[in-house]
């Protein structure tokens, strides 16, 4: 499973007309009130976010690997298992507890489809693993494909991502809030989590609400229907 970085999404700065005021600190505040006594036009969410998340890694290669590890003597299943718990880690981006189980082993036969379940924090993710059509029996390097039936939610990635997409205020006052999110859940492929993030900026008082939706990469965060 890849994951890339998703595009920040950048909160442009209402610019303020002329006959509004100034705070003292280069910052404009709207007519009736400076910034400190403009409040959110909707209310915050449950979380704020005010920093980044420790937990979350930035690159792959500071994710713990699953211990045991498969050496070359190591069953087939063995190994692709082994993969699985790789692939729901990348997926979470935060170090946790894996497994993974091919019930009735991986079927070595050109192909042929088997089914896998791999954990993550005790998450349940069914996998389907597919020999290549090119597969004959004997052959040294095996090649298969792994796909996840269902995504991983991860609550600290999700407030990772979102942070690093709008912690630039451009130097204005501004909230970061999300919904409190279970720390693990498995959502449907590519959908709607039915878990929202919002911005509250102080230029123009603008409140904007974005859906938590999952796809091959990661989250994306979108706007949300009024």
């Amino acid at each position: 499973m890849r994951i890339s970085k998703i595009a920040p999404v950048v909160v442009a700065a209402v610019l303020l007309t002329a006959g509004c005021g100034s705070d003292g600190d280069g910052r404009s505040s709207a007519a009736g009130g400076s910034k400190r006594e403009r409040e959110p036009e909707s209310k915050p969410l449950a979380v704020e976010l005010t920093q980044a998340q420790s937990d979350v890694v930035q690159d792959n290669d500071d994710l713990e690997t699953p211990q045991p590890e498969p050496d070359g003597s190591s069953e087939f299943t063995d190994k692709v298992e082994h993969r699985l718990r790789e692939a729901l880690l990348r997926s979470a981006k935060v170090n946790g507890e894996t497994t993974a189980d091919c019930p009735d082993g991986v079927t070595l036969k050109a192909s042929a489809t088997s089914t896998c379940t791999a954990t993550y924090e005790g998450v349940e993710i069914p996998f389907s693993v597919k020999i290549a059509d090119d597969y004959q029996a004997g052959d040294f390097l095996i090649r298969y494909d792994t796909e996840a039936e269902q995504d991983l939610l991860v609550a600290k990635r999700v407030y990772q991502e979102f942070w690093q997409r709008h912690e630039d205020s451009g130097g204005y006052e501004q909230t970061l809030t999300c919904d409190e999110i279970p720390a693990v859940k498995a959502v449907e492929k590519g959908a709607d989590t039915g878990y929202q993030c919002q911005v509250w900026h102080d230029a123009g008082n603008r409140t904007t609400n974005f859906s938590v939706i999952t796809d091959t990469y990661g989250y994306k965060f979108t706007p949300a229907r009024s």
